[in-house]
C-alpha cells in the first residue's frame, strides 16, 4: 500500500498486536476467494482503505513453527481515503518512506521483499480482465443471427455485478465481441468508468486462434477489458496457461490476468456477481 507523502513515497504498515510486529497489511483466503479478492478484503478490513490494485509484486515463502509451509503473494495498491479502525487484529498504522522500509518491517523475508523492489513497482499494471459474457439464454433457433441474442434477466444482474466485481481495478480500455450479449456486458462497467467499449472482430466466437493471440499482442497498455465467448475466452487462456490447465468459465465471470515484460505472472478467477 503506497501515497505520495510531503517527502516522497510512503509504504503502509500494519502494528498486530498478538505478535507485537510492524508488517504489511495481508491475511488467510476465505472459502471460494482467489488471490487477489483475498488481498482486497484484508487490505480493507485491517487498514479501512479502498485501494487501486497495481502491479503484482511477486510472493515470499517461509516455514512457521509448525512446519507449515506459508506463501505470501503481493500487488502494489495505491491508497485512497483512509479510514481506519483499530482492532484486536490491528491497532496501529504507520506511513514510512519507500527508502526506510527496511528498518521498520519485523521479518527478513518482508525486508527482503521491499529491497527488490524495482524502480517501476508503482507503474500501472500490464493486466487483462477476461471476461466472458453474462447469461444469455439458450442460443436463439429463429430467424434473427445470434450474434443479435440479448442477456436475460439474470445476465442484465450479472453484467451490473461487473461494477462491484471489478472495483478497484483500473480500466484502460474496453474491448467487446460485436455479439448484442457481449456488449451489453460491458456496458455497465464502461459507462460507470466513463470508457467507450470497442468492437473487436477477434473477439467474436468464431475468431482463429492467430486473430486473437495477434490482439493480445496489440492491445493497449495499462488494463484492457475483454469480452467474448466461451470458445475465445479459453482460446486465450489456452495460449497463456497452457493447454493441460482445467480451466473455469462460467457465465459472466472475469480471469485477471497479470503480466511482467510479456510473461503471464499471476491468473485469478473471479466468479460473477448478481
Amino acid at each position: 500500500m503506497w501515497r505520495e507523502g510531503p517527502g516522497g513515497i510512503e509504504v503502509l504498515l500494519v502494528h498486530r498486536p498478538r505478535y507485537d510486529d510492524w508488517t504489511f497489511p495481508k491475511g488467510k483466503l476465505e472459502s471460494g476467494e482467489c488471490l487477489v479478492e483475498c488481498a482486497r478484503r484484508e487490505v480493507g478490513e485491517e487498514t479501512g482503505v479502498r485501494p487501486l490494485i497495481g502491479r503484482y509484486l511477486g510472493h515470499i515463502s517461509y516455514t512457521k513453527r509448525e512446519s507449515l509451509r506459508k506463501v505470501v503473494h503481493y500487488w502494489a495498491m495505491q491508497a485512497g481515503e483512509v479510514d481506519f479502525v483499530p482492532s484486536s487484529e490491528v491497532d496501529r498504522v504507520r506511513w514510512v518512506h519507500e527508502a526506510s522500509l527496511a528498518d521498520h518491517v519485523s521479518y527478513p523475508t518482508e525486508r527482503s521483499l521491499g529491497e527488490g523492489l524495482t524502480d517501476g513497482w508503482r507503474d500501472p499494471a500490464d493486466r487483462i480482465l477476461l471476461v466472458r459474457h453474462a447469461d444469455a439464454g439458450k442460443r436463439d433457433r429463429g430467424p434473427r443471427p445470434d450474434s443479435a441474442r440479448p442477456l436475460s434477466e439474470r445476465g442484465r444482474a450479472e453484467a451490473t455485478g461487473l461494477i462491484r466485481g471489478l472495483e478497484g481495478f483500473p480500466i484502460d480500455a474496453v474491448l467487446t465481441s460485436y455479439a448484442a450479449r457481449c456488449r451489453q456486458t460491458v456496458t455497465p462497467v464502461a459507462t460507470a468508468r466513463k470508457r467507450v467499449p470497442q468492437l473487436a472482430i477477434e473477439l467474436w466466437e468464431e475468431s482463429g486462434p492467430a486473430e486473437v493471440v495477434e490482439l493480445l499482442g496489440n492491445r493497449p497498455e495499462g488494463t484492457s477489458l475483454l469480452c467474448s465467448h466461451r470458445p475465445i475466452v479459453g482460446t486465450i487462456l489456452r495460449a497463456l496457461m497452457g493447454a493441460d490447465q482445467a480451466l473455469v468459465l462460467e457465465k459472466g465471470s472475469t480471469w485477471v490476468l497479470d503480466f511482467a515484460n510479456g510473461e503471464l505472472v499471476s491468473a485469478n478467477y473471479l466468479s460473477p456477481r448478481r
